[in-house]
């Protein structure tokens, strides 16, 4: 078979028109040829969402991965959106890189699929919303080092006092200042001891209660922790 054209290209020639080529032809040019697949390897760029049709999409969703794994020397994904359809794809993942990625889920999830994703899944930072309000979210607690939950849940003050987290985000939960306060002693006293970032609603919070018997350092200045 004859060689393509633009093969007879000088190689420099090649990248610059590579990158004058939108990102979306990018993909389909590199399996035209062997040679071409390996001059896209080292091209890059912005990149942009790509819409695929496959009779089996988690195949397909596989298939795809791995090619452009390859194809752009990815060593590990870094996070992966979860839906109902999709959640065999978390297979894949643990299989290529462990649990070491965030997962992120947006829909809602029956109680099943949550208790799957939580235990056969606790990826380093889970990112998760759209869970049952009496969902035993504190049993998770263990096995999660970042956990950020966008919906209101089912936990205890004696799970938040026993959890192994580094960062935990409980946006519709509420607490009281009193609940809030043990919390504080608990962790000053060198409980919670992976704990590096916390964010709770506390309702009726009395700063000088809480922080009264507290050795702290009261902030003059405004600083911001970037958590994951």
């Amino acid at each position: 078979m004859p060689a393509l054209p633009i093969l007879k290209l000088p190689i420099i020639v090649l990248m610059k028109i590579l990158r004058t080529i939108d990102i979306g032809d990018v993909f389909p040019i590199s399996l035209c040829s062997r040679k071409m697949y390996h001059l896209v390897k080292n091209f890059r760029d912005k990149t942009i969402p790509l819409k695929l049709y496959w009779s089996d999409r988690v195949k397909g969703l596989q298939s795809i991965m791995e090619y452009l794994s390859d194809l752009f020397g990815i060593k590990k994904v870094t996070s992966v959106t979860v839906t109902p359809d999709t959640m065999r794809l978390l297979d894949i993942i643990k299989e290529r890189q462990g649990n070491d990625y965030e997962l992120v889920t947006c829909t809602y999830l029956s109680m099943k699929q949550s208790h799957f994703i939580l235990e056969n899944h606790p990826a380093k930072v889970i990112r998760i919303s759209g869970l049952s309000p009496n969902f035993p979210i504190g049993k998770y607690l263990q096995t999660v080092d970042s956990l950020f939950v966008g919906s209101k849940v089912s936990i205890t003050l004696d799970d938040l006092l026993n959890m192994n987290c580094v960062e935990l985000v409980l946006v519709s939960n509420h607490f009281t200042g009193t609940e809030m306060k043990g919390i504080l002693q608990h962790w000053a006293i060198g409980g919670i001891r992976r704990l590096k970032y916390l964010r709770l609603d506390v309702e009726d919070l009395n700063l000088e209660d809480v922080f009264g018997e507290l050795t702290h350092t009261w902030m003059t200045e405004k600083r911001k922790y970037k958590y994951v």
